[in-house]
């Protein structure tokens, strides 16, 4: 089965995750960055998930699944490790044409979850549809040697200036131009290295000397 990739902005959305062993800890960690709104229902919380709670991380739903937890949910996580409880979760969900995962049950899936790598606004995902999460995740190791830390201000830096670029009113041909001339530079090696020098040059050659001061101001944080 093919699946089509997409990105859901999860701020301030319920998210239903059952279970609450490790591989729900997983979950609920990597949830927590894209500001959903987590509540999971699990026999037992581990050590983790019960500070999580505490300090306000997590909504403990109580011990056993039921359909009105669904309410108001846009995604649910089946993690329990009881294949027929997941089962019972993603039916329940589907019926309401909820998003459902089921961990390691792809038949009971809705959507997958890709292997990421993720470099601040940069987010690749990799997935080979369910059929190999090793190979995915060996890709995913490899391309983390690809993509470092440097991505991190690039993309910001970069997007910073395709905000001043698009405020400007540039005609289309001058503004694709622009954008162009930035990815095929050398800001990136410049950004890597930290040269701020460098980088203020590289955006005097494509920008010209009237250069946005909040971009300005976003490179010497480099």
């Amino acid at each position: 089965m093919s699946y089509y990739p997409a990105f859901l902005d999860l701020h301030g959305k319920k998210v239903l995750i059952v279970g609450g062993g490790a591989v729900a800890r997983r979950k609920i960690e990597t949830l927590s960055e894209y500001g959903a709104v987590i509540h999971v229902t699990a026999r037992e919380l581990t050590p983790a998930l019960k500070d999580l709670e505490e300090e306000g991380g997590i909504q403990f739903l109580g011990s056993d699944f039921c359909e009105e937890q669904l309410e108001g949910a846009v995604l649910v996580i089946a993690a329990t490790d009881d294949p027929d409880m997941n089962r019972k979760v993603s039916l329940a969900a589907r019926a309401r044409n909820i998003l459902v995962n089921a961990v390691d049950q792809p038949s009971d899936c809705t959507f997958i979850v890709p292997s990421i790598v993720k470099r601040g606004d940069l987010v690749i995902a990799v997935s080979t549809s369910g059929r190999s999460p090793a190979l995915a995740k060996r890709l995913r190791e490899q391309l983390e040697d690809i993509f470092g830390e440097e991505f991190v201000p690039y993309v910001g830096l970069v997007g910073k200036i395709r905000e001043s670029v698009l405020a400007r009113g540039y005609a289309s041909e001058r503004k694709q131009e622009i954008f162009r001339e930035l990815i095929e530079s050398d800001l990136l090696e410049a950004v890597r290295l930290g040269d701020r020098v460098r980088i203020a040059s590289t955006l005097n050659k494509i920008l010209g000397s009237d250069i946005d001061p909040q971009i300005l101001e976003y490179i010497q944080t480099i």
